[in-house]
């Protein structure tokens, strides 16, 4: 049986490398061509790679397109964080200024009547949405008694009808039982101030003598009648005016200078104006 010659492996790797640098010194003599073997590998691959490389860079804005998501939502976060803030902030800068407005009238009114001793107070309660009874938290050991006169803003809000240890409760001129005796500070003509309902917060003014000199724009100020008001605290203005059909006095409705719907402090006058 015959055998088959076989070459021995060096001489096969021999060929191979000649073969190998014939194919390096054509390829660098001709460079300028492309051979018929690179043409047709570069026909399959190049497709190819273009094709990676869009797929690629689709991918990679894609990522950096998340990327920015992500930033702009955490910076977005960030902005919102600080105008809640800057927000909080304005708000708590309002009420500050608000309170402190309420606190230079009371200061105010109180230099208006120098000569009557105050106490400040806060409104605690109230009935309703006028404030024609509230409630404040001074009482009788804060030294305050029934029938003291409580004032604030501009003027009068009426006096206290019920004292505890640590609270008072205030009867306002807009109550309907109210009455206070009154005067035009224009002319002296003397008048009753009262609280109507029916006048949502205002006051209505009778008894005025029909041969009165009155008109709108009057202020109308306690006078020196009256049992439980020291006389001269402003009660309102006179807004308009009702002629009587018996023509022997008027009427007229006030607006309170004390506004009866933002009631927060106020001073009572520690005294009472005259002792039963």
């Amino acid at each position: 049986m015959l055998k088959k010659k076989k070459f021995p492996v060096k001489y096969i790797l021999l060929l191979m490398t000649l073969i190998c640098l014939v194919l390096i010194i054509f390829t660098w003599e001709s460079r300028s061509k492309v051979s018929p073997v690179e043409n047709s590998i570069a026909s399959v691959v190049v497709p190819i790679q273009k094709g990676v490389n869009v797929f690629g860079d689709w991918v990679i804005d894609k990522v950096n397109f998340v990327k920015n998501i992500n930033s702009l939502e955490s910076m977005n976060k960030e902005l919102q964080d600080e105008v809640d803030k800057l927000r909080y902030e304005n708000k708590i800068l309002q009420q500050d200024k608000i309170e402190l407005d309420r606190l230079r009238d009371l200061y105010a009114l109180d230099k208006k009547y120098p000569s009557y001793p105050k106490i400040g107070a806060s409104v605690i309660g109230k009935e309703g949405n006028w404030y024609d009874v509230f409630e404040i938290d001074k009482g009788t050991d804060d030294g305050l008694k029934v029938n003291m006169v409580v004032i604030a803003g501009n003027g009068l809000v009426g006096h206290i009808f019920e004292v505890g240890k640590n609270y008072a409760k205030v009867k306002s001129i807009i109550d309907d039982s109210s009455k206070v005796s009154a005067k035009i500070l224009r002319t002296s003509d003397t008048c009753v101030v009262q609280g109507e309902k029916q006048y949502s917060g205002s006051c209505k003014v009778d008894f005025i003598e029909g041969s009165a000199s009155i008109i709108k724009g009057d202020e109308i100020v306690t006078s020196h009648l009256s049992e439980i008001y020291p006389p001269g605290i402003l009660i309102g203005i006179i807004k308009d005016i009702q002629e009587n059909p018996n023509k022997l006095n008027k009427s007229a409705v006030i607006e309170p200078v004390v506004d009866f719907k933002h009631l927060e402090e106020v001073l009572v006058i520690n005294q009472v104006w005259k002792e039963k």
